[in-house]
């Protein structure tokens, strides 16, 4: 007897149908606004740096007042006194956070 080799049929995938693309309407025509009449965003004010405005670290300026360090620091993170982080990631308070009001009681 004579074997048979049975030969695999691929079955190629359903075709999908095609549905009609929906076209959407173009939008109404923008007015052009002449070059002149557009405004720039004002540039953010750059902060001064260091050098030019009197800076402590927070531990002179814990020594100054009746707060510690940790409160120096984290009344700069919570904003209420300003100042500025350097290179090394260490916070510089400004000078002029002695002159607040809530500041002028805690000075020694």
């Amino acid at each position: 007897m004579a074997k048979t080799k049975k030969t695999a049929v691929k079955k190629t995938p359903p075709k999908a149908k095609k549905t009609p693309l929906k076209t959407k309407k173009a939008p109404a025509a923008a007015k052009k606004v002449p070059k002149k009449e557009l405004k720039k965003a004002p540039a953010k004010p750059k902060k001064t740096p260091p050098q030019t405005e009197k800076t402590y670290l927070v531990s002179e300026f814990s020594e100054m007042t009746y707060l510690t360090s940790h409160g120096v620091t984290e009344w700069l993170k919570q904003g209420k006194l300003q100042g500025e982080k350097d290179n090394k990631e260490n916070w510089l308070v400004d000078a002029a956070n002695l002159q607040l009001p809530f500041m002028k009681k805690l000075i020694r």
